[in-house]
């Protein structure tokens, strides 16, 4: 006869832990509102909060002078105000024109972190990771800037996800999402040198993972048949046609426009890259950029690294991919010159942040992850989301910003575990916590991102000097 004592029996009728959200399960069918996402926070940041005008005129009719902080070449043409000279377009005194381009610019940098989201792990990844990030206030402050931010971030972007999607939907050596990949190389190298270095990261990446599994959802869900020879050679052939055909494209530009328009500041400042590492340790602060977005993002490479070290062979291609993909995250911020250079690195990497936080969103969902690591990730998020409390707090005690951050962690690790082993077996509380994290996690990041856009902004005047103090 088999004895079960009564910790065995409590353990066998304990409730199954069951998935949070079963609604996402429709998020293909959600698309339409990535539209709103993408289009609607950056508008009403816009209407209120009016961009400044960043150009001064002089008394005389000449040539209007650019903002001295503007360093790019297409951010002062647009500074310049080309149009005036246009039919039609003479008395228009509209201070939002120049930044159009830079709006529209964000709303497709929203779309690409639904889309590579949807690409690397599945439609609900996508969408949570546009829901995070749509109301993000670097974000908005990326549509309000008259420099090629937004711009930058979507092409070295659609470089990478192009690629991929080619691998992934034809053996064919050129497709519509390679040529997208070459135009998209070509005009970083032109618009952001330094953000050509992480996207060939990326590609060899993507090659050498693509020979041994698929690299996510991007195919057309049809088995291709697949030569030896086609499997060995179709990455790498295409990796070459990228950058020889983005070589091409670069070199009829010094062409027909000259060299002298490849010899800007970016190019220099990729050269220095590597003498700006020193500076990584000195930018722990730009933690704070993340503000809520850190817990998940934290959980979202928990469970990124999972997928690599785990024994499921089909999802580690994709893992290693998004894990490389993180990794060039602070490599990215940490060489980067300051100023304009850093400004474009943090543009960049809003695509994959965006990707991990909707991954650690999903895995609270699915129940892959306890309910002591969650409240510890909405802690943090908690902390760095409210910086200026945390200062407040902290800052007579703590002055060093590296020993802040230990004494968050700290404190984090303290409450989620005091709250894990008070909830440990009943999964009604467990339920009840994690969708208390959740909400808060979302309302928090949606509503302070979108409400931190005036500050922002004034903040963004006082460093560009054209703040004018009412009194």
């Amino acid at each position: 006869m088999v004895s079960v004592d009564d910790s065995r029996l409590t353990e066998l009728s304990a409730e199954p832990p069951q998935r949070l959200f079963p609604v996402l399960d429709r998020a293909a069918a959600m698309a339409p509102l990535v539209v709103l996402m993408a289009v609607l926070p950056g508008l009403t940041a816009l209407v209120v909060v009016p961009p400044e005008p960043t150009v001064v005129t002089k008394p005389s009719n000449g040539p209007g002078i650019s903002n001295p902080e503007i360093t790019s070449p297409w951010g002062s043409w647009l500074a310049e105000e080309p149009w005036r000279g246009w039919p039609g377009f003479d008395e228009l005194t509209a201070t939002w024109l120049p930044l159009v381009p830079a709006y529209l610019a964000s709303v497709v940098l929203v779309w690409l972190a639904w889309h590579a989201g949807r690409g690397l792990f599945g439609a609900r990844t996508g969408l949570l990771a546009a829901l995070m990030v749509c109301c993000h206030t670097s974000l908005l402050m990326l549509g309000r800037s008259s420099e090629p931010l937004a711009l930058s971030a979507v092409v070295a972007t659609a470089t990478v996800t192009g690629f991929v999607a080619h691998l992934q939907r034809t053996q064919r050596l050129v497709s519509l999402s390679l040529v997208v990949a070459i135009f998209g190389l070509a005009t970083t190298l032109l618009l952001a040198t330094l953000l050509a270095w992480p996207g060939v990261v990326l590609l060899f990446v993507a090659v050498v993972c693509h020979s041994v599994g698929e690299l996510g959802f991007w195919g057309n869900g049809a088995k291709l048949k697949r030569s030896r020879a086609d499997s060995r050679w179709h990455g790498p052939l295409s990796g070459l046609a990228v950058i020889g055909g983005a070589a091409l494209l670069l070199g009829a530009y010094a062409s027909w426009f000259g060299p002298k328009q490849l010899d800007s500041v970016l190019l220099a400042s990729a050269g220095r890259g590597l003498s700006g590492w020193p500076s990584m340790i000195e930018r722990i602060h730009w933690l704070g950029w993340l503000g809520w977005l850190s817990g998940p993002v934290l959980l979202g490479i928990v469970d990124v690294v999972r997928g690599v070290l785990g024994a499921d062979r089909e999802i580690r291609p994709v893992a290693v991919l998004a894990m490389m993909w993180a990794v060039l995250v602070p490599l990215t911020i940490g060489l980067a010159d300051a100023g304009y250079p850093l400004r474009l690195a943090e543009a960049f990497v809003v695509v994959p942040l965006a990707v991990l936080a909707g991954r650690g969103i999903e895995s609270i969902c699915e129940r892959r992850v306890a309910v002591g690591p969650v409240v510890a990730a909405t802690w943090i998020s908690g902390c760095l989301g409210g910086d200026r409390v945390l200062n407040t707090m902290l800052g007579p005690v703590i002055a060093d910003t590296g020993m802040r951050a230990g004494a968050v962690v700290v404190m984090a690790v303290v409450v989620g575990g005091g709250v894990a082993l008070a909830c440990r077996r009943a999964e009604l509380y467990q339920r009840r916590v994690l969708v208390s994290c959740l909400v808060l996690l979302v309302v928090a990041q949606v509503i302070t991102g979108w409400l931190d856009v005036p500050v922002a902004a004034i903040e963004s005047l006082i460093w560009t000097g054209n703040w004018r103090n009412p009194a």
